[in-house]
C-alpha cells in the first residue's frame, strides 16, 4: 500500500523511495523521512537529476526550533562543490517557505568535505551527536525500587505518559527533537522496539526505549520534577536488566547522547559508557528581511 503525502501523489512518491532504495545514505531511513517526518513537497528536495534527494524534518520539534536537514538518497560522488553550495541555498529558501527559524546540519561523512562551505553560508557549531558505548555493564547492583514504584511496559495506557515525560525532559535541550505523538505511538507499536515506564501513584516518573535486538538505548527520560531522585539510575538499571534478558552477555550496550545534555552525559559515564563517535552539527539561523 502506498504512502502518500500532502500535496503530491502516490506515484512521485513511490519514485522517490525507489531512487532512495537504489542509492541509500548509511543509516538514513529514507521512508520514514519521507513519508512521516516533514510536512509535504516543500520539505522535499527532489534532485534526483542531480543524484540527490534531501528532506527538510519540519515534522519534528526541536528545543532551538532549528530543523534538520538529511540526505537520504545519493548517487556516489554526486555531492560535489556545486552541488553541495546550490544544495546549501536551496535549503535556506525551503527553510524561509516553511516558517522554519532555523536548520541543523549534521557533518557526517557526506557532509564533512563541505564543513567549510556551510561555515561560509552562515552556519556555526550548535552542538555534537556522541555515540557511546559500554563494554562492560557491570556498574554495580540494581538500586532498589521504592515502596509503591514499579516498572510497566509501554502499553496504550501509558503512552500518554510517556509522551509527557519525554517532552518534559528534553524541553530546552538543544539538539534533542520529538515527533509528533502520532509517530511516537507508531514506533511504540513496533514490535522490535521495547519501552518502559516507571509508575508511582497512576503517573510515570521516568521512561525509556530500547532496541533489544541491537541492544541499543534510544532514549532515556524522567520527570524534572523528580530531579535528585535517582531516576537516571534506576533507568538505567531496568536498560541493563532488559537488555541482557534475552541472551548472554556479548558485544555492547550502545547509545547517543548530545553534548549539551550534561546531566546524561555523566550518568551514561558513570555508569561506564565512553564516547566512540562524535559528530559536530552545525545551525544557521534565518534572518527575517528588513
Amino acid at each position: 500500500m502506498s504512502t502518500t503525502f500532502s500535496g503530491a501523489s502516490s506515484d512521485t512518491l513511490e519514485l522517490l523511495l525507489d531512487f532512495c532504495a537504489a542509492h541509500p545514505v548509511p543509516d538514513i531511513d529514507a521512508q520514514r523521512f519521507l513519508t512521516r517526518l516533514n510536512s509535504g513537497p516543500d520539505a522535499i528536495i527532489d534532485w534526483r537529476d542531480r543524484g540527490v534527494v534531501a528532506v527538510l524534518l519540519d515534522a519534528v520539534k526541536g528545543a532551538s526550533e532549528a530543523i534538520p536537514l538529511e540526505i537520504v538518497g545519493l548517487v556516489p560522488h554526486a555531492l560535489n562543490v556545486e552541488v553541495a553550495r546550490e544544495l546549501l541555498d536551496e535549503v535556506a529558501e525551503r527553510t524561509k517557505k516553511l516558517g522554519c527559524p532555523a536548520t541543523e546540519l549534521a557533518l557526517s561523512e557526506i557532509w564533512a568535505p563541505h564543513a567549510g562551505l556551510a561555515i561560509e553560508r552562515g552556519y556555526c557549531r550548535a552542538y555534537a551527536d556522541l555515540d557511546m558505548v559500554c563494554h562492560d555493564p557491570n556498574w554495580g547492583d540494581a538500586a532498589k525500587l521504592p515502596t509503591g514504584w514499579s516498572w510497566h511496559d509501554v502499553q496504550p495506557v501509558w503512552v500518554d505518559e510517556y509522551i509527557r515525560v519525554l517532552g518534559a525532559a528534553f524541553a530546552g535541550i538543544a539538539g534533542t527533537f520529538l515527533p509528533s505523538p502520532a509517530e511516537i505511538r507508531r514506533y511504540l507499536a513496533d514490535p522490535a522496539i521495547q519501552a518502559r515506564a516507571l509508575v508511582a501513584d497512576g503517573r510515570a516518573l521516568a521512561v525509556l526505549r530500547m532496541t533489544p535486538a541491537r541492544r541499543y538505548i534510544h532514549a532515556i527520560a524522567r520527570d524534572p520534577a523528580w530531579r535528585g531522585a535517582g531516576l537516571g539510575r534506576l533507568a538505567m538499571d531496568e536498560a541493563r536488566s532488559c537488555l541482557l534478558a534475552t541472551a548472554p552477555w556479548q558485544g555492547s550496550l550502545e547509545l547517543t547522547v548530545v553534548d549539551t545534555n550534561a546531566a546524561a552525559m555523566e550518568l551514561y559515564r558513570r555508569c561506564g559508557f565512553i564516547v566512540n563517535r562524535e559528530m559536530t552539527v552545525l545551525n544557521r539561523t534565518l534572518h527575517p528581511a528588513g
